[in-house]
């Protein structure tokens, strides 16, 4: 999996020392393969978001840091995992542990015929196990519906799919909730004729793209440059990956900059990246947003991508 191993990170900038001390910390933490977001006031750090598993050492890490006066370690809580197979693709969307929970889901959730896309970052937890989430995608793919979306969150599964007959329904319904293993189970199941090309759930999509993106430190520029900051071009790929389920879908990305010309040309930037994956270039339109006043806010060095 290409690395988006570095800790993210967001602080309000302010005196020196706190930055020097966000800098060092953020560092420490990727230097030991840990992940959370990082913030700082005075001499006080604290990293939420953190897998439940790695709560102690990251706090142990940061107290290492010399000049950190105290240090809170917050776990992050379970995210929303997307679960679609769309034709011969199953996407899995959502936050693991660590590589070997990675690992565990995508094999779980592998199936002869079929590619798995996964577009998943490290640090967070998931909702459920792998072997469970293995057989939600087990029961959707034994209905013999080629395009089911399924979310979990907060206990609950939410199967969203477009069957030809009530019968097709029931056998997803029944299917869904036996492999959900108690979980309590929406269904926005609809009985109508056979999906084409590019029908998907595209706000579940839009959400689990947002997730992503802003759980990797988004995709941002060095102030005043067209140049990545952190790891840009990594995460431009995996949203291209994603995007490939929906082929109609509208993307806007929304572009920001000191000025009109800098910020389109960052939004172009993201876009070939787009296009190189796969995602055509007459679904991609870019809005500019200036921000004359300046860069220092991380949010106005930015493109966001808006799924529609």
């Amino acid at each position: 999996m290409p690395a988006l191993l570095a800790a993210t990170g967001v602080f309000v900038y302010g005196g020196g020392i706190e930055r020097d001390l966000h800098a060092e910390v953020r560092a420490a933490l990727g230097k030991a393969g840990y992940h959370g977001v990082v913030a700082v006031e005075g001499r006080s750090v604290v990293v939420s978001e953190v897998s439940p598993r790695s709560v102690d050492a990251v706090r142990a890490v940061v107290s290492d840091v010399s000049g950190v006066g105290s240090a809170d370690v917050r776990q992050a809580e379970p995210e929303q995992l997307l679960v679609a197979v769309r034709g011969g693709e199953i996407l899995v969307s959502g936050a693991v542990a660590d590589d070997a929970e990675r690992r565990a889901l995508i094999e779980a959730v592998q199936s002869d015929g079929h590619r798995v896309t996964a577009a998943l970052r490290l640090g967070g937890t998931l909702p459920i196990p792998p072997a469970v989430i293995g057989r939600v995608v087990t029961a959707a793919l034994s209905a013999k519906v080629s395009d089911v979306t399924t979310t979990v969150h907060n206990g609950q599964v939410v199967v969203a799919a477009r069957v030809p007959d009530e019968e097709r329904g029931t056998a997803v319904r029944d299917a869904v909730r036996q492999a959900a293993n108690g979980l309590q189970v929406t269904d926005r199941i609809e009985v109508a004729p056979s999906t084409t090309a590019g029908d998907l759930n595209v706000e579940a999509l839009h959400d689990s793209i947002s997730r992503l993106v802003n759980g990797n430190g988004a995709i941002r520029f060095v102030q005043g440059t067209t140049a990545y900051e952190g790891h840009g071009t990594v995460l431009i790929q995996r949203v291209g990956r994603m995007l490939l389920v929906a082929p109609r879908a509208s993307i806007t990305l929304v572009a920001h900059g000191t000025d009109p010309v800098m910020a389109r040309t960052r939004g172009e930037m993201v876009r070939d990246v787009l296009v190189g994956q796969g995602v055509s270039t007459a679904l991609i339109a870019i809005e500019t947003r200036p921000a004359p006043g300046g860069e220092y806010d991380p949010a106005t060095r930015q493109v966001d991508v808006v799924v529609r």
